[in-house]
């Protein structure tokens, strides 16, 4: 039987607004992304209202959110829109010309060390490619987000993604700076700790990290409390540089502060190891120039220190 092929006049118009009022929960912010006035935002999408013959946000003064209406279509339309977004991507790279807009979403402890030392060369290197750096702790579906890729730590990925090493393994230290230490003394054991102020991390789950150490072959968790909860790794290097507790770093993001003296490792015969940093994408999805360029360009370009 022929496949009907055949598009509904219209079915498209108002998917891209949409798409971005469920992503920031704002018709004006939305609006601004979009280079259009949100009044413009607003008659879009009541226009796809009345397609869908369903509201699909719950408007207040104060707030944007999904209808279940709006939650089912976003679960069905964003894949498509992607998918659609890498067919044309497919048409105009067919040259094998790295270009477009790629869109990595990855770690916010990540940024500095992977970014930092690579882009400035990459943007260089490859004009024609606009880089869209997309920090975020959460594990976001990377089809549904509209990425071209992510960069978690191996071991929180699953098994139907390509994974490419970017990183070696490393560790996790807790430091604090030297003020901090000659206060409150310097722990010689994890367990120390119950008696030390301690930055806490909070997850995208809601869940507070552990602080978790190792010794010989076991791994173990240390309950901490401190005056500092955060989410963020700057905010914690922020409080733990102005002295107010200790906190636990990746070691890539503390080396250069340690050889500089402005903070100390303590603990270090302790630090729980990382598989290492990994950039991943869709098993099913197709390489394109523009990240196949990036991928190469990063594990080439990479200090010493970092490159797997």
């Amino acid at each position: 039987m022929k496949q009907d092929l055949t598009i509904p006049h219209g079915v498209l118009d108002g998917i891209e607004a949409f798409l971005r009022v469920a992503e920031r929960r704002s018709f004006s912010a939305a609006a601004s992304d979009l280079g259009v006035s949100p009044s413009a935002i607003s008659q879009t999408i009541k226009g796809l209202e009345a397609r869908v013959g369903a509201p699909l946000f719950m408007r207040t003064t104060r707030s944007v959110g999904l209808t279940q209406a709006g939650e089912m279509f976003l679960e069905r339309a964003a894949p498509a829109y992607a998918g659609l977004g890498d067919a044309y991507e497919a048409a105009r790279n067919l040259g094998n010309r790295p270009a477009g807009r790629l869109r990595i979403n990855l770690m916010r402890g990540a940024v500095q060390p992977l970014f930092e030392p690579i882009i400035a060369g990459f943007c260089d290197a490859y004009p024609e490619i606009e880089l869209e750096i997309y920090a975020d702790d959460a594990l976001s579906d990377l089809s549904a987000g509209g990425f071209d890729a992510g960069v978690r730590m191996g071991e929180s990925l699953d098994a139907d993604v390509i994974a490419v090493r970017l990183s070696g393994p490393f560790r996790f230290v807790a430091v604090a700076t030297p003020a901090y230490f000659a206060a409150h003394g310097r722990p010689e054991t994890p367990e120390d700790l119950r008696d030390h102020r301690c930055v806490r991390f909070r997850m995208a789950s809601g869940a507070i990290m552990p602080w978790t150490f190792e010794k010989g072959n076991r791994e173990y968790e240390v309950g901490v409390t401190g005056p500092v909860i955060v989410n963020d790794w700057i905010a914690a290097m922020v409080a733990m540089r102005a002295g107010v507790a200790m906190s636990m770093m990746p070691e890539p993001m503390a080396e250069a502060m340690v050889r500089s003296g402005e903070i100390e490792p303590a603990l270090t015969g302790y630090a729980a190891s990382t598989s290492g940093l990994f950039l991943y994408y869709p098993g099913r999805k197709q390489v394109m120039p523009k990240l196949r360029a990036f991928i190469d360009y990063v594990r080439d370009h990479l200090p010493d220190d970092l490159a797997g």
